[in-house]
């Protein structure tokens, strides 16, 4: 099992949603590595969870950063 924190690259706003560097959130993952696959629709319930955002549509690597904390 992994912990993993997703954190935002950049400040932006993209198709209507706004975004802040630094925003992030924790997702545990039963089967390291965390492929890119299944951590982005981790990433996507956890940050609508946390902030009431859907972005779906940003999440990548482009926008975020994932990190492995345990």
């Amino acid at each position: 099992m992994g912990l993993y924190k997703i954190t935002a690259k950049q400040t932006g706003s993209w198709g209507g949603v706004k975004i802040e560097k630094g925003m992030s959130v924790e997702v545990v993952y039963n089967n390291p590595p965390l492929s890119y696959t299944e951590g982005k629709e981790l990433a996507r319930q956890a940050f609508l969870s946390k902030y009431g955002k859907d972005y779906k549509n940003l999440l990548s690597q482009t926008y975020f950063d994932v990190q492995k904390i345990n």
